[in-house]
């Protein structure tokens, strides 16, 4: 099932105007800050506690849906920052995987659903009303189960590009000693 979904995946590369210890220490220091409510309900776009540092120079984000904001897709993107042409220069090259565990589970819940629905309804009804009521929910189910993926796909590029941004701007703020 695996192998199906990664047609799905979408590679990138940009180049980031700023050294990689700059940018793996605006990570570090951005996971590191205390979030505040709208951080905490999800209202934000950019939540750093979804960054999980995976080595010196590489990150993987886990995008989850939240309460207040369910619309933002689900997957995971995962970065790796190089040395770009010069050293005051990055190259962010990653991946974004648009499906999490969820999406399998759906796949199976849904086509359960639609296996007892086509059994209920040949058991119960097998006239011309019955065949169009399975035939419509197969391709119904079906087509909305295809096409999520590239809904998630658009919504980490998204996220990606919001994430990206967000680090070339805190690059210029300094920690205030309070």
């Amino acid at each position: 099932m695996k192998k199906f979904l990664k047609r799905y995946h979408e590679n990138f590369s940009i180049e980031i105007n700023q050294p990689k210890f700059k940018v793996m220490e605006t990570i570090a220091r951005e996971k590191e800050k205390k979030r505040d409510l709208t951080s905490i309900l999800g209202i934000g776009f950019i939540d750093y506690r979804e960054v999980r540092l995976t080595s010196e120079n590489s990150v993987e984000i886990e995008v989850n849906p939240k309460m207040f904001n369910p619309y933002r897709g689900a997957g995971k993107i995962n970065i790796t920052f190089n040395q770009g042409k010069s050293a005051s220069e990055t190259t962010a090259v990653g991946e974004i995987i648009p499906y999490t565990g969820a999406y399998f589970l759906a796949i199976s819940i849904f086509i359960s659903f639609l296996v007892f629905l086509t059994l209920f309804a040949l058991v119960t009804d097998s006239g011309t009303l019955g065949v169009v009521i399975v035939v419509g929910g197969w391709i119904v189910i079906l087509t909305f189960l295809y096409l999520l993926p590239f809904w998630y796909r658009r919504k980490l590029r998204e996220y990606r590009d919001s994430f990206l941004t967000n680090l070339k701007a805190n690059r210029n703020k300094k920690k205030s000693i309070r």
